[in-house]
């Protein structure tokens, strides 16, 4: 009797056991559905399996860690899918997205972008090579040094090229990291050598050299340049191979660049009239340009909608031609945008649209523009049209505020318009009329010619007594209206193709294209591979149309006018979209890999991120790698940014008063999140890292009733059943000679009865160990989620 109930004790375990395997064990799973009826499923299918992530090289392969590193590891992520570290994202072009190549349904992918490229560089050089041998960096004992001509223009940019690479101030790695570097002092790079062979300049222009030579080794890395220009672009190279690897070590591949940009003129407008932009973010699109090595600004300072270019000879232009008092650029302004600009190699055009493109100058300059008539009756109109191109006092006014703009503007060129000029006002005005009847013109286009030579004659003359001389850029309209254009005019096409560009460049005139770079233009979902595409001159189309002097396309210019973006979305609207132009710009006009460039740009974009430029999304979903500095870095004091400067975009890249840095960091506290409390922690780590945080489909009394089974299963059932054996043993086991107990002897005793006692309590104990193995493992890794959590939330 006794021997049966123990096999009825043990069936109601191994029962209870199996109760639980189809309830929260690994094997089938029952669910209720809406109507009230069990769904059975596979366990296995029903979740990922989960699994740690692993840390990705540039390379995005799979890399193992030395077996001592293994004694220091950190604490991990939570359980991620297995494929977290292998996303396998290919592009669709029926919904022009980058999406999971394994989706379930061809028509709904699962859109990811593409994963960045580690250790890539934006543009891509022109000649590459990189090796799998690398070199970690520490930063506090990196640094970098000029071996041959130096000035401010290359120590701004150390200091620069530093906070981009490592962020604001050093990193301290920690104890067991510092320690294994150590043993590897023989793969540590110590220091980069800059090298500039000719003295520098202080002005970038269109004839600088930017090549450089870059070559990363055992022993150092070093750049070798002409000029200070190249120094700058091989410096951003450098701080783009370098990258912060999953143990939060800074590396870089052993490598080797001759570099060279394939146009002389690479170039960002932007349209500071119809949304006045400031000065910050000016700076930080400078820095933005530099980043991705364009080198021209393309101010358009003044339009129809505001004059925002402060005149100290013309001071009403700005008062009455601005939106207000707090939308003008200062002298002080304008002169700190040139200086940044100079710094970082980038020259500055400035663009003073006319004749057309003046109705706010006419607020502030009496008789400037033509008054227009009336077509049938003939009357005086309240409008204003171009400027007056009969008038002497039109020309003294140009060549006076033409003389304080080359005062101001550092660059040898000028951007002098001459676009989309409206005619009729000048047609129907009596007075131009009886001009052109006195003069034999018949066509307004000869009466453009006019003001336009005069225009041209009025800056050649200022240009002669500056030491740089002076020329011009002007819109394609000039040319298109068959106008004498002096030959070292720009003709900058933005409404034409190659065949223009055949036109332009077969007259002996140069040209640069922005046609397809138009940015303001923004299309759903990914854009960037037409603007990375776009090709001024196509092998084929230079067959067929027979353009001959090729070289005198010198550049393009990615272009954003401001009709519907401000300084809220402009930079987001701008980058990295311009980056694809850069790369076009720049790199071998072979380099059309769009699937190839997409990590790359990708990549681009977390830099740029990074350094504070509040970039836009390229190609979907998806997120950076960790580019700033690890646990424990420190933080200057000038370093200190409050919200609202950063959100409107503060110089990073200046030092700031006491003052200022007191003002924000009040404004800092008064934006702090404060601390939660345990309790908080505690939710916040079971709501987001316990694998029970889901929605439960079963109703709350059946969840009780499974959980009381599972704690009945593991712990009282067995204890129970273990007691009941052992005073069954203790009882039957009692030895003959008094009350002295021999419970062991009895047991291994090789008396008849008793060997099949000793194997159901041994087989017992390994079925109870069996089955409950997974609700201590469920166990621990909900210790360990929560270990995991705490330590994140500490940090």
């Amino acid at each position: 009797m006794t021997k049966i109930n123990i096999f009825i004790l043990t069936a109601i375990f191994l029962l209870t056991n199996v109760l639980y395997t189809y309830t929260e064990g690994n094997g089938a799973k029952d669910l209720l559905t809406i109507d009230d009826q069990l769904y059975s499923v596979d366990h296995d299918n029903l979740r990922v399996k989960p699994s740690f992530r692993k840390p990705l090289n540039s390379d995005g392969e799979n890399r193992r860690r030395k077996k001592k590193r293994r004694r220091h590891r950190r604490p991990t992520l939570p359980p991620r899918p297995l494929n977290a570290h292998k996303k396998d994202v290919i592009w669709f072009e029926e919904s022009r997205s980058y999406a999971l190549k394994l989706s379930a349904d061809p028509r709904f992918p699962l859109r990811l972008r593409p994963n960045p490229a580690q250790g890539s560089p934006w543009p891509l050089p022109q000649q590459y090579d990189t090796f799998e041998q690398e070199f970690f960096i520490q930063p506090d004992s990196f640094t970098i040094h000029a071996a041959g001509e130096t000035c401010d223009i290359l120590r701004f940019a150390f200091r620069r090229i530093r906070k981009n690479m490592f962020g604001h101030g050093s990193v301290q790695s920690d104890g067991y990291e510092r320690q294994n570097l150590n043993d590897k002092v023989d793969e540590e790079l110590r220091q980069l050598n800059v090298t500039v062979l000719k003295p520098c300049s202080k002005w970038p222009s269109l004839a600088m050299d930017e090549a450089y030579d870059l070559e990363v080794r055992r022993f150092g890395a070093s750049i070798i340049a002409r000029e200070v220009w190249g120094a700058l672009k091989g410096l951003e190279t450098f701080s783009q191979l370098v990258y912060r690897s999953s143990d939060n070590i800074y590396r870089i591949h052993r490598t080797l660049i001759n570099d060279f940009p394939r146009f002389p003129h690479r170039g960002i407008l932007l349209d500071t009239s119809r949304h006045f932009l400031t000065k910050e973010t000016i700076i930080m699109n400078l820095e933005a340009m530099a980043q991705n090595k364009m080198n021209v600004f393309h101010w358009h300072i003044v339009d129809d909608q505001s004059f925002p270019f402060y005149s100290k000879n013309y001071p009403n232009l700005t008062r009455m031609g601005a939106y207000s008092k707090h939308h003008i650029y200062s002298p002080a302004d304008v002169a700190e945008i040139l200086e940044e600009a100079r710094l970082r190699g980038i020259r500055v055009i400035p663009e003073f649209d006319t004749p057309g493109h003046t109705w706010s100058w006419g607020l502030g300059q009496d008789f400037l523009l033509t008054p227009c008539y009336d077509l049938y009756t003939n009357e005086l109109t309240e409008m204003f049209g171009p400027i007056n191109p009969i008038l002497r006092g039109t020309y003294n006014f140009l060549r006076n505020f033409f003389t304080e703009v080359l005062t101001v503007f550092k660059d040898k060129y000028i951007h002098l318009g001459g676009d989309e000029v409206p005619f009729d006002c000048w047609s129907f005005n009596p007075q131009i009329s009886n001009f052109m009847k006195r003069n034999n013109i018949t066509n307004p286009r000869q009466l453009l010619g006019i003001y336009e030579k005069k225009l041209f004659d009025i800056i050649n003359d200022l240009g002669s007594k500056r030491a740089t001389g002076s020329s011009y850029v002007v819109w394609q309209e000039v040319f298109d209206n068959g106008l004498k254009i002096h030959p070292d005019t720009i003709i900058e096409i933005w409404m034409g193709d190659a065949t223009d560009i055949e036109r332009v460049t077969n007259s002996g005139l140069r040209a640069i294209y922005s046609t397809c770079w138009y940015l303001d233009y923004i299309n759903t979902g990914v854009d960037w591979d037409k603007y990375y595409l776009c090709e001024q001159l196509d092998p084929a189309v230079i067959d067929d149309m027979n353009i001959k002097n090729i070289s005198l396309l010198i550049g393009g210019e990615a272009c954003m006018w401001t009709e519907y973006v401000d300084n809220e979305n402009i930079l987001s609207r701008l980058w990295p979209r311009a980056s694809a132009a850069a790369e076009r710009l720049w790199s071998d006009k072979r380099v059309r890999d769009v699937q190839a460039a997409a990590p790359r740009i990708e990549m681009q974009r977390c830099r740029m991120l990074a350094t504070g430029i509040p970039v836009g999304v390229l190609s979907g979903p998806g997120s950076c790698p960790s580019m700033g500095p690890g646990p424990g870095a420190k933080r200057n004091e000038n370093d200190v940014v409050s919200p609202q400067r950063q959100r409107k975009g503060v110089d990073l890249f200046k030092f700031r008063s006491d003052d200022d840095i007191q003002s924000d960091r009040e404004d800092l506290a008064k934006h702090t999140v404060p601390k939660r409390s345990k309790f908080d922690s505690d939710e916040i780590q079971v709501r987001q890292y316990s694998d029970n945080a889901q929605l439960s489909t079963r109703p709350k009394a059946y969840c009780s009733v499974v959980y009381l089974v599972d704690m009945s299963a593991m712990y009282v059932i067995p204890v129970i059943i273990v007691l009941i054996l052992f005073l069954y043993i203790l009882i039957n086991s009692t030895g003959q000679e008094g009350s002295r107990i021999t419970i062991l002897p009895t047991l291994f005793t090789r008396t008849p009865g008793k060997r099949p006692l000793i194997a159901i309590f041994v087989f017992f104990i390994l079925i109870w160990v069996v089955w409950s193995a997974p609700i201590w493992m469920n166990t621990w890794e909900k210790t360990h989620a929560k270990r995991v959590a705490k330590t994140r939330i500490e940090e």
